[in-house]
């Protein structure tokens, strides 16, 4: 029987915390088991929070504390607790609207595909600024040219995968690569994802956003290398 679990990374976001809580258990009844939140070193009083937003929203849940080593270890921390079929990746700054998860996990459901990712439209209300949009749209491209495999957002963090994909992952990049890494390894597998178009609301610099032009290269010359480096089995 199929199963889900939201898996949440979180650093500092005291600001949506609690608001992410309530979003996730307003879901329809049964959509997932359990929320694991890994708090990765947080500094503020997101962790308080989180746990007595759960706890009011009564919301299934695991919270698991770790030094800071970025969103890639946080996930990599998350994997060793699951125990359902399926995990959905979201991030806790609410960019991306928690009841999302409903329209991927039905592709599921329906036997369309183990392998969903959201993508965005970047209209003019939500985007972050034209330079991140096209930036994310040059990343999407060079990779369908380099593995010959369309995917419209490839670093939009909402990806729902089989548990045990992403157990066996290496998780070898940093920062912003694991966005690159799930589908550069579903390439090798030789699955494809099924996209659905996910609503956002870009955060600003204030409120948290981070990723930069350096990450672009990074990822760039990530997929660059791998793609060099490995090949699929026949």
């Amino acid at each position: 029987m199929k199963s889900l679990t939201v898996l949440v990374p979180l650093y500092n976001e005291s600001r949506t915390i609690e608001e992410l809580v309530y979003q996730l258990k307003n879901l329809p009844n049964q959509t997932f088991v359990e929320a694991i939140f890994v708090d990765d070193g947080s500094t503020d009083n997101s962790v308080e929070l989180l746990e007595r937003a759960c706890v009011n929203a009564k919301l299934p849940n695991r919270i698991i504390k770790k030094s800071n080593g970025g969103k890639a270890s946080a996930i990599l921390e998350g994997t060793k607790f699951l125990k359902t079929t399926h995990v959905v990746i979201l991030d806790s700054d609410l960019e991306l609207a928690p009841n999302d998860i409903t329209k991927l996990w039905e592709i599921v459901l329906k036997d369309s595909s183990d392998f969903v990712f959201g993508f965005r439209r970047f209209l003019s209300h939500s985007s972050f600024t034209y330079r991140y949009s096209r930036g994310n749209q040059v990343i999407s491209n060079i990779y369908g040219l380099l593995f010959n495999v369309i995917v419209t957002d490839i670093m939009c963090g909402y990806k729902l995968v089989p548990s045990n994909f992403l157990k066996q992952l290496k998780f070898k990049y940093k920062r912003f690569g694991l966005e690159i890494e799930i589908p550069m390894n579903m390439w090798l597998s030789r699955s494809r994802a099924y996209e659905v178009e996910v609503s956002y609301q870009a955060r600003s610099r204030a409120e948290g956003k981070s990723i930069s032009v350096l990450d672009a290269f990074r990822i760039i010359l990530s997929m660059v290398l791998f793609r060099i480096t490995h090949r699929r089995p026949k």
